[in-house]
């Protein structure tokens, strides 16, 4: 059986896209009360999948404040704490880390996105895009890493994060050498037809290991949810 390796990354620095700075960022221009984002910030507003604070206004999240002729821009909440005052934080044992962090738009577009859950990418490019085989662009003065997707994050943030070894296609060899993790099932009955990570592993939180499905107590446990046999 492969065992997953570790980053041993250290450092410290934060640079999440689509993130504002903790102090409040001068607007481009002048912003009347009421005024309507919508009109030059459109592109934030639709898509396939559009976060639903959208149409409860854009105050829900920003703080826009204008003094004299000057316009200011914050989050209501530092972006680490943001998305729980709506989507309470789990209390369960094993937390994803970018989830424990608040690191959520690591993951999701906090306007729009063309993918389900306002994710990035595809799920399974998302899991493989940090756990996979040597995404990651390391900036070593910098002290980060960068997504294929765009996010950046810290060394202390990925810190203690898992690595596994898949074959050269990324499709099989985990958890063990040959076991698929990814493509379309076609000996037993897994829901959807896709093996994907999701097949085995919560994206957020769980009371078991490895962030496993409910009612795993052991490896076998989750083997014979596909092998019942």
């Amino acid at each position: 059986m492969k065992q997953a390796g570790k980053f041993t990354l250290l450092g410290l620095a934060l640079g999440l896209a689509l993130s504002l700075p903790l102090a409040a960022a001068e607007h481009p221009v002048k912003l009347e009360k009421d005024a309507d984002c919508a009109t030059c910030h459109e592109d934030k507003t639709k898509g396939k999948a559009v976060h639903t604070a959208i149409s409860m206004g854009c105050p829900t999240c920003h703080e826009v404040k204008t003094e004299g002729d000057t316009t200011t821009v914050n989050l209501v909440s530092p972006k680490e704490e943001l998305c729980f005052t709506c989507h309470e934080k789990s209390n369960q044992k094993v937390l994803h880390g970018p989830y424990a962090q608040g690191l959520c738009t690591a993951c999701h577009d906090p306007h729009t996105s063309d993918f389900p859950n306002q994710l990035k990418a595809s799920t399974q490019d998302l899991c493989l895009g940090c756990h996979g085989q040597g995404h990651l662009k390391v900036d070593q003065p910098a002290k980060t890493v960068t997504t294929p997707w765009g996010a950046t994050l810290t060394f202390d943030q990925i810190k203690g994060m898992q690595y596994i070894g898949l074959d050269k296609g990324e499709m099989a060899g985990h958890p063990m050498e040959g076991h698929p993790v990814s493509g379309r099932n076609t000996k037993l009955g897994i829901k959807g037809g896709d093996i994907t990570c999701l097949t085995c592993h919560q994206p957020h939180a769980s009371d078991v290991r490895n962030l496993m499905p409910a009612g795993v107590t052991r490896d076998i446990d989750l083997c014979n949810t596909c092998h019942k046999e």
